[in-house]
C-alpha cells in the first residue's frame, strides 16, 4: 500500500471500515439514551430524571473509546465537559428544557471546535476523526493516511470537509435548540437522533464523495 493510493475501491473499503467502526458509538450515543427514556418513562420515573439517565451512555462510549486507546481525545474532553454542565444544571434547576438543550449544546461546541481547527491549527480535526475511522489501529493504514499529508490538495480538502463538518453541526445545533423549544419532551427524545443520524449520515456521505472528487481530479496522484 502507498501513501499515493487513493482508489475509488480503497476509500470503499474504508468507509465501511469506518461504519462498523462507528456503529457501537451510534448505539451508545443516539438510540439507547431514547430506549432508557422511554422505558423509564413507562415505568413511572419522572421526564427530567429519564433524560438526565440517557446522558450515561454517551459517557460510557468516551469510557470505551479511553479504554481501547488509552487516551482521551479532545472530542471526548469536551462530550465529558458539556454533559456533565448540562446534567448538572438541568438537576439544580430542574429544568427539562435545560437537559434537552445539552445535546444541542455539545452539537454546537463541536461545530465550533471544527471551524477553529480548520483556521487556526495545523491539521483541522476532520484529519485526525477520519484517521481514527479510517486507520483505526492499522499501522499500515496509519502510515498510508499520515502520508497522505503530503499532498497540498488533500490537506486544502481536508480543511474543506472540517469546515463543512463544523457548519452542518451548528445548523443542527440551532434547529435542534428552536425544536426543543417548541415540542413536547417526548417528541424531541425522538427527533433528537433522527435529526443527528441524518445529519451524520448526509455528511458522511458527502466527505466520502468529495474525497472521490479529489481522486478524480488528480489531487493525490493514483499508484
Amino acid at each position: 500500500m502507498t501513501t499515493s493510493d487513493l482508489s475509488a475501491a480503497k476509500i470503499a473499503s474504508d468507509m465501511g471500515f469506518a461504519v462498523r467502526l462507528a456503529l457501537p458509538s451510534l448505539v451508545l450515543d443516539l438510540i439507547m439514551p431514547v430506549v432508557v427514556f422511554f422505558v423509564l418513562r413507562a415505568y413511572g420515573v419522572s421526564t427530567l430524571l429519564a433524560i438526565v439517565a440517557g446522558g450515561a451512555f454517551p459517557l460510557l462510549n468516551v469510557a470505551r473509546g479511553w479504554f481501547l486507546s488509552h487516551k482521551l481525545e479532545p472530542v471526548g474532553m469536551i462530550a465529558i465537559t458539556c454533559i456533565a454542565f448540562g446534567t448538572a444544571a438541568s438537576m439544580i434547576s430542574g429544568s427539562v428544557l435545560i437537559a434537552l438543550l445539552k445535546d444541542f449544546v455539545l452539537m454546537g461546541s463541536f461545530g465550533l471546535v471544527f471551524l477553529a481547527s480548520a483556521i487556526a491549527t495545523e491539521r483541522p480535526m476532520m484529519f485526525y476523526i477520519l484517521r481514527q475511522f479510517i486507520a483505526g489501529s492499522d499501522p499500515v493504514r496509519l502510515q498510508w493516511w499520515e502520508g497522505l499529508w503530503q499532498h497540498r490538495q488533500f490537506r486544502t480538502g481536508l480543511r474543506r470537509v472540517t469546515i463543512v463538518w463544523g457548519l452542518g453541526l451548528l445548523v443542527e445545533a440551532s434547529v435542534g435548540t428552536a425544536l426543543a423549544c417548541l415540542l413536547a419532551p417526548s417528541e424531541v427524545v425522538i427527533i433528537s437522533p433522527i435529526m443527528a443520524i441524518t445529519v451524520l449520515v448526509s455528511l458522511a456521505l458527502w466527505t466520502r464523495g468529495y474525497l472521490l472528487a479529489l481522486r478524480d481530479q488528480g489531487a493525490v496522484s493514483i499508484a
